[in-house]
């Protein structure tokens, strides 16, 4: 399995730990943010180096500007008359770097809303009244990143466009340099939306990724290992891991 936490990597190292007690092989990801003009696009990282300092001096930028901007959120959510603490926000992220799903979670337990999705639809998702952009890097700088530190590029859930055709993105984030497209997910895209985006893979020298995308906050909890991906996926990633490194991707 990968752990691929957004903007971070600090769960990297226990997970790992805990693999190894467990038999279980931990690889080390990431999925970082990164903005194209009209889309959010999620880039995962997979088996990078998470112990380069250039990384981790991009990932402190990362978790700064996320810290402001969950002030941001809470001072604009008290405004709307949805108030919630930044410190009970926090408390619920741990160590973890803060972001939405943290403030959605203080929102359902100050009874603001009944569900975590209803905090999207209402007040944090894109173009909510809540809303407020993060510390992103464009694609190519995303890409250029994980490459730095030995690692492969896909682009993360690619039908998630809030309602945009990933295809008219595509072009940019191939020019970016991506390696792979996620092409097994846990909300299950329809055959014809799999079809294209293996279509895709072949056409373009990429390599299809599977990923649960679980959050593990009332929403986006499809376990980790239930998505169904070819028996072959990780020798192929491996593959073009060392085509990478080699320079010959």
């Amino acid at each position: 399995m990968a752990l691929s936490d957004h903007d971070a990597t600090d769960g990297v190292d226990t997970a790992q730990q805990v693999g190894s007690e467990l038999g279980v092989r931990v690889i080390p990801a990431i999925e970082l943010s990164t903005d194209l003009p009209g889309a959010s696009v999620h880039i995962l990282g997979l088996f990078i180096d998470h112990k380069d300092s250039d990384l981790q001096v991009t990932l402190k930028q990362f978790r700064e500007a996320r810290l402001e901007r969950a002030q941001a959120m809470v001072s604009a959510l008290e405004r709307l008359g949805a108030p919630i603490t930044l410190e009970r926000v926090f408390e619920i992220a741990g160590e973890g770097s803060v972001g939405r799903p943290h403030v959605a979670q203080a929102l359902l337990e100050a009874g603001h809303i009944q569900t975590i999705d209803e905090a999207f639809d209402r007040f944090i998702g894109r173009n909510g009244p809540a809303y407020f952009e993060g510390f992103r890097l464009e694609p190519a700088e995303g890409i250029r990143l994980i490459h730095s530190v030995g690692g492969l590029a896909s682009w993360a859930h690619p039908n998630e466009l809030d309602g945009r055709d990933w295809r008219d993105f595509l072009p940019a984030v191939l020019e970016a340099g991506v390696d792979g497209l996620e092409v097994y997910y846990s909300k299950e895209y329809p055959p014809p939306v799999q079809q294209d985006l293996l279509a895709a893979c072949a056409a373009h020298d990429l390599v299809p990724t599977v990923g649960s995308d679980y959050h593990g906050f009332g929403t986006l909890m499809v376990p980790p290992g239930s998505v169904a991906s070819p028996p072959d996926l990780l020798e192929r990633l491996e593959s073009r891991v060392s085509r990478l490194r080699r320079g010959v991707a």
